[in-house]
């Protein structure tokens, strides 16, 4: 196949004769600097498309990751800046990497959007610049193979390799789709993985030509080897740490090998009628894939299988499958063809498929998405790009949109799987082959650059409405009226600029909550939110507010956004903001009642009744006993063993919080709790040392 090249396919150039290459002009750029030139255009456009929304605010998961994580709080970085970086409430990896930018952010410049929104621009520009790398190597492959191939009877693509590598960059970076990802500031969590993907695959194409050229020449292929396992293991251990998404490089770089590298090493040294070299990389994917790969499925299938993953979600497995089918066809939509009133932050307002036919797109989407896989294995001999591109797309979702007990729509799970979109789409325009080729080059660059027009304006008028919070929230529950978390954000960025309680602002946020709660499938904050305003205020708060609250608690699954709204209201009457009324306090009381004996098994629900019960109520026995309930349930859990441990101390049952204390020593082997656990220690040490000097002969 590429027996007679003297040069790696992924040096085109090089290969030609000097004789065929016309002559440059003179003072006219080379190729490698027009692609220069044109990326460092694209990066000034994409710079100046997100700038109009680097002075937005937080949103959404912001709070409850970054704004309101303890760790991440100024005063506790001064101390403890280590800890916060294993802080993460999310993933088996506490998403390190990612908390440690945090960290050094607010570090250095306090709690604030703006630097880290600056960040995530400057990251995704870095990106970009490694998907153009990544695009030019792989269209100059394939174009380079092609001609091998069939020699000078080989028509040349209408866009060359190098226009389209950073036209599809271009796309890549402008598209309106990839915004979430970058101005929704905990999603360089996605971002951040995906920079270390990009790095782990063009480190594998690197290593991949070192064993080709090692393979060509008869040298020894150690060297070869070392990069392709650093770049497939070390690339993806550090991708996880930044999301678990990250370990999705080993499948990108096995459609990269089976479509495009297809185990080529070209040919033996023994010339050129040697046939050619196979690299077997059947061993190295066996371990970075299919091994890792069968332990995830025994890890997690079992519990969606069950059922049991699905606990705190409002669809089952099955109903969030068929589902998936018809959010991957408008993802497919919202990459190529945007349209900017679709687009969002909230997606909650999805309608969920029943049947097949309930609703009846769900069966055509499936319809769709089996003709387009089928095309992609196909063309994956006849026009490998198209190929490539479609693989792409769907491994890049073979874990977030199956199986796992994800929420059902997020923009920026398509920010590294659009990337094969368009190299789909805009392959499919660049290497046609018309019989009139002059014609169609304009007419496929025209389309290319209209498209790229139109991505950069959609973006810029994105990034303009999230460039103001009000602005964001106002345009999103307009465009998304059915979506609880989008009318409920109006409802709290009203409160927060409300002046009094008796102003426009603050009725109508109150308006927008009451309208959040009445939405169909609606969890607990807008409710929460209404108490929280009336309790803050020291007002009465409605009866049949909390009738509601008992009732939802009770009847709804306990997902984390219901926790987190109880947690709220709890929370704010120990830090003395919400003023309840003795009432008020009781029938805060029944609704963590009924929470718990809805939900008898959760931890979780127990411990926060445990809280209200030690903290607001002071019932420290039963606060003790919810809290034994709490670790038998959840006996690996450090904070709930931590808080048994707060209430033996606070009791004066010594002898048992030693036991608790050595319990929190096994728990914490690295010591990333160390500076808690040595605080917990002092408080049983005074306390200790105080019984005793109160003990008959004791020290007076």
């Amino acid at each position: 196949m590429l027996a007679h090249m003297r040069q790696p396919p992924f040096k085109p150039a090089s290969s030609a004769a000097p004789s065929a290459r016309p002559p440059r002009r003179a003072g006219a750029l080379s190729p490698r600097a027009l692609v220069i030139v044109g990326l460092v255009g694209l990066a000034l456009l994409g710079w100046l498309v997100y700038m109009p929304g680097l002075h937005g605010g937080f949103v959404f998961d912001d709070f409850g990751n970054i704004v309101d994580q303890p760790a991440l709080a100024p005063q506790a970085l001064s101390g403890h800046f280590w800890q916060a970086v294993w802080a993460g409430r999310a993933g088996p990896f506490s998403r390190a990497l990612s908390m440690l930018s945090f960290a050094w952010q607010i570090r250095v410049w306090g709690m604030h959007p703006l630097p880290m929104k600056v960040f995530n621009v400057l990251l995704h520009l870095l990106n970009a610049g490694l998907v153009a790398w990544l695009s030019l190597r792989v269209l100059e492959w394939i174009h380079a193979r092609e001609q091998e191939q069939r020699g000078a009877q080989a028509p040349d693509w209408v866009l060359g390799p190098r226009a389209l590598a950073v036209l599809v960059a271009g796309a890549w970076l402008l598209a309106p789709i990839q915004l979430t990802a970058v101005l929704y500031v905990v999603q360089r969590e996605e971002s951040l993985a995906a920079c270390f993907v990009l790095l782990g695959l063009l480190g594998y194409w690197h290593g991949r030509m070192l064993l080709r050229d090692a393979v060509q020449a008869g040298r020894p292929q150690g060297r070869a080897w070392g990069w392709i396992w650093a770049s497939l293991l070390g690339g993806t251990m550090v991708a996880a740490l930044a999301k678990e998404t990250g370990v999705m490089l080993p499948a990108y770089a096995a459609v990269l090998e089976w479509v495009v590298l297809r185990g080529d090493c070209g040919s033996a040294a023994a010339g050129p009628s040697a046939r050619d070299a196979r690299c077997s990389l059947l061993g190295v994917y066996v371990v970075v894939l299919v091994l890792p790969g069968l332990l995830g499925l025994a890890w997690l299938l079992p519990g969606a299988l069950s059922g049991t993953a699905y606990a705190q979600r409002e669809f089952t497995l099955g109903q969030r499958l068929l589902t998936e089918g018809r959010v991957l066809v408008d993802y497919l939509h919202w990459i190529l063809l945007p349209d900017p009133g679709t687009l969002s932050l909230y997606h909650d307002d999805v309608v969920v498929s029943g049947s097949w036919l309930r609703p009846w797109t769900t069966a055509p989407s499936w319809l769709l998405l089996a003709g387009l896989l089928g095309a992609g294995l196909w063309l994956r001999r006849r026009r490998p790009v198209i190929s490539l591109g479609i693989l792409w797309f769907f491994v890049g979702h073979s874990l977030v949109s199956t199986f796992v007990p994800l929420d059902l729509v997020y923009e920026h799970r398509n920010y590294l799987p659009c990337w094969g979109v368009f190299l789909a789409a805009f392959g499919l325009l660049g290497t046609w082959r018309p019989r009139e080729r002059g014609n169609w080059r304009l007419v496929a660059g025209l389309l290319c650059a209209g498209l790229l027009a139109l991505y950069a304006g959609f973006t810029a008028i994105r990034a303009q409405i999230w460039g103001n919070p009000l602005r964001l929230a106002y345009f999103e529950a307009t465009a998304h009226p059915r979506s609880p978390r989008a009318v409920y954000d109006l409802g709290r960025v009203l409160y927060l600029i409300a002046p009094d309680v008796d102003s426009q602002q603050f009725r109508l946020a109150r308006r927008f909550m009451l309208q959040a709660s009445e939405i169909p499938g609606a969890d607990l904050q807008a409710l929460q939110a209404l108490v929280f305003m009336q309790a803050k205020q020291g007002l009465p708060v409605p009866q049949a507010w909390w009738d509601e609250l008992r009732r939802s608690i009770s009847s709804q699954r306990l997902g984390v956004e219901n926790v987190g709204a109880l947690y709220s209201l709890v929370q704010c009457a120990v830090d003395q903001v919400c003023h309840y009324r003795p009432a008020d306090l009781d029938q805060l009381d029944a609704v963590l009642d009924a929470g718990v004996r809805a939900h008898k098994d959760n931890a979780e629900m127990i411990t926060l009744r445990a809280n209200f019960e030690a903290n607001v109520v002071h019932r420290f026995p039963q606060a003790y006993a919810d809290m034994l309930r709490a670790v038998a349930l959840a006996p690996g859990s450090f904070a709930y063993w931590k808080n048994l441990v707060q209430l033996q101390i606070a009791g004066r049952q010594l002898s048992e919080a030693r036991v608790g204390l050595e319990r929190l020593r096994e728990l914490d082997p690295l010591g990333l709790h160390r500076s808690q656990r040595v605080a917990l220690e002092r408080q049983w040490s005074a306390a200790h040392a105080a019984a005793a000097e109160h003990k008959p002969g004791g020290a007076r």
